[in-house]
Parts: C-alpha cells; sequence; structure tokens
C-alpha cells in the first residue's frame, strides 16, 4: 500500500494499489489544497473505507469547495454520492456524465473542454487528454503548480509499488505506458495522425511539473517529455 503523499505544492495524490498479472495497477485520485479545495476523481466504492480515510486526512470533508469528474467510469465515480453527502459545501464540476447525481439540490457546474474557472485564486482548466476510454473525458490542469490530471492516460502497470515513474528504469516504463495506452482510444479516432500529433504538442507545450495519472505513477521531471514521445 502506497500512502497519500504530495507531488507538488497544494497538489496530494491518494494512492490506491490493484494487484495486475504483471505486477501493479493503480486507482488514484488527487486534492488540491488551499483556499478551496478540490477533489480530483472519487476512486472506486470496492477501497472507500481507505479512501474515505486517506482523502479526510488531507482535508477536512466540510472545507472540500470542489468535486471534479473527469468521466463517469465506476473507478471515478466509485464515491461520488458519498462525498457528496459528506460534504456539503462542495460544487461538483464535470462534463456531461451519463448518469449524473438525482438529487437536484445538489450544485453541478458543467464544464467543456478549454473551458476554467478559478477555485481559491488558482485557475483551473478542462484539457482533454489525448487518450482516453469514455468519450466525455477531461483532464485537469492547475496554472499554479503546473499539475496536469490526465484521467486515464499515461497509465501504467509496473512491477513494483512506485510513488514517481523516475523510480522505474525509463524504458521499462515507457513500454507500460504504450501497452496501457493500447486500450484506449484517440481523441478523435477519425483524425489524420497528424492532427493527432498536434494535438499531444498542444500539451506538451503546457508548463508542466507533473503529469498525475489515475492509473499509473505520478511522472516529472525529464520523464515527462519521454512520455508525450511514447504517446506520439
Amino acid at each position: 500500500m502506497l500512502e497519500p503523499h504530495r507531488i507538488a505544492p497544494d497538489t496530494v495524490l491518494i494512492p490506491r494499489l490493484v494487484p495486475a498479472a504483471d505486477g501493479f495497477g493503480f486507482v488514484n485520485t488527487m486534492v488540491i489544497t488551499g483556499r478551496e479545495p478540490v477533489l480530483v476523481d472519487t476512486g472506486s466504492a470496492l477501497h472507500r473505507d481507505q479512501w474515505l480515510e486517506d482523502v479526510f486526512a488531507v482535508v477536512e470533508p466540510a472545507d472540500i469547495r470542489w468535486i471534479f469528474i473527469s468521466h463517469d467510469d465506476a473507478d471515478h465515480v466509485g464515491n461520488l454520492t458519498t462525498v457528496l453527502d459528506l460534504c456539503p459545501r462542495a460544487t461538483l464540476v464535470t462534463g456531461r456524465l451519463r448518469h449524473p447525481p438525482l438529487d437536484p439540490r445538489r450544485r453541478i457546474r458543467h464544464i467543456r473542454d478549454g473551458e476554467s474557472w478559478v477555485a481559491g485564486g488558482r485557475t483551473l482548466r478542462a484539457v482533454r487528454p489525448p487518450l482516453y476510454d469514455a468519450s466525455a473525458t477531461l483532464g485537469l490542469y492547475d496554472d499554479r503548480t503546473g499539475v496536469y490530471w490526465a484521467a486515464d492516460c499515461f497509465g501504467a502497470v509496473v512491477a513494483t509499488p512506485v510513488v514517481d515513474a523516475s523510480e522505474v528504469p525509463a524504458d521499462e516504463h515507457l513500454e507500460a505506458v504504450c501497452r496501457f495506452a493500447t486500450g484506449l482510444s484517440p481523441w478523435r479516432a477519425w483524425l489524420d495522425p497528424v492532427v493527432f500529433g498536434g494535438y499531444v504538442d498542444q500539451i506538451a507545450a503546457m508548463e508542466l511539473t507533473a503529469l498525475a495519472t489515475a492509473h499509473g505513477p505520478t511522472i516529472t521531471g525529464r520523464r515527462i517529455k519521454l512520455a508525450f514521445d511514447a504517446l506520439r
């Protein structure tokens, strides 16, 4: 088991390891602390008790002001209803969910690719990752820290539990990123590869300090460029 750990100022990753045939997979979520804390995705219901304990060790439920959902696969919305009940001041920010919360009293703010909102003085922008497995997927970029939440993109099954991808040999990690990516879809399957590459380039050109993914170790430093090269 990996403990919650800081990946940037005001940014804590909540990791959850899952056994895989050739090592360990991840079901991660993230908390952006600060004046208006943001919970990024809500993990799987299977891990609910431990997940709630980990999240609320980082931030008090009453302090959470925003809940960002990248997409509504079960391992990203598994604890959404519970968190909405426990966090009465929180507003849900997301794209179009297939199964939105039913309670009309709950505040929901819909956001589209490229749109942003301000949370406690920091600007958070929805940026769709190049690869995903649900068509409504949105990533999240924090302009204050340079952290990009890439949802399923950049996932990797690794042989041993690690916090940062740099703890895995580069060739081994990048091969795992490519292998995981084969289960995802291009952002627009019908587009020319040159156009796809251009979209990847736009994201790679952002001021990035960390690529945080729901399904792999965090990518930082020189490994960021190599990860984008692998995606291309």
